[in-house]
């Protein structure tokens, strides 16, 4: 369970909300830091269970997605939104490397203030019905969770049982001062439009916060090479 801390732009948009405020409203404003992100399935920093990944699965597939909860945003939240990055790629290599941007796997937005939960099982749809009014991505799927996967070749795995890597994961739940987001336009140099998603919200959030995982997941086969003629991209995009 990690607590969310305000980004660089939550400070003056802060200060300005409480501003606004009553004394009393200002008294229950809840500090951006804290926030707590956290889900039933797992402890933050704990292995993902094997349900919620690739194992044993062919890669891409789809598949069950995790409970996450957080607490209310500070003042000005308006509504969420939730990324889900492959951290030993997302943050451990550079933007310029080629494969950077496979490290952003998913993303929901839209997330009304007043919804605090994101239940397990979502649908599978650009609009889940499960929270009226948000949208979801992933760079695979299109509109569905996208399974953790850290050993996605399992011949590799098989050919040497020490090459088996156990990664890092961040489900990251950000505040967002408008109702909805206002999506960029796509980038011609990947075609992993949730890197384009996350790097305006990491420019419009108001607070950040991450719930952390682990997985060791083998696919139960190679993934296939992802046709870009088959992307079905968001709306307004």
């Amino acid at each position: 369970m990690n607590r969310l801390t305000p980004s660089h732009l939550a400070v003056p948009f802060f200060a300005l909300a409480l501003s606004a405020c009553s004394g009393d409203d200002a008294a229950e404003a809840p500090p951006a830091d804290t926030w707590e992100v956290s889900s039933p399935a797992f402890a933050d920093g704990a292995a993902i269970p094997y349900k919620y990944t690739c194992d044993s699965r062919d890669f891409p597939v789809a598949l069950e997605s995790p409970e996450v909860n957080w607490e209310a945003g500070p003042a000005g939240t308006m509504s969420y939104a939730i990324v889900v990055k492959h951290l030993a790629i997302a943050e451990g290599l550079p933007p310029e490397d080629p494969n950077y941007f496979k490290g952003f796997m998913w993303a929901i937005w839209d997330i009304p203030a007043s919804v605090l939960k994101l239940p397990a099982n979502i649908s599978r749809a650009q609009m889940p019905t499960e929270i009226p009014g948000a949208q979801q991505w992933s760079n695979r799927n299109q509109f569905g969770w996208f399974a953790p996967c850290p050993n996605a070749d399992p011949a590799t795995v098989i050919a040497d049982p020490s090459t088996r890597k156990t990664d890092n994961y961040g489900i990251d739940v950000y505040a967002i001062p408008t109702a909805t987001v206002t999506l960029p336009v796509r980038e011609t140099s990947h075609n992993n439009y949730t890197l384009t998603l996350t790097k305006h919200l990491d420019q419009v959030n108001i607070g950040k916060g991450r719930l952390g995982a682990t997985s060791d997941a083998i696919s139960g086969a190679a993934p296939v090479p992802l046709d870009p003629a088959t992307i079905v991209y968001p709306a307004g995009t």
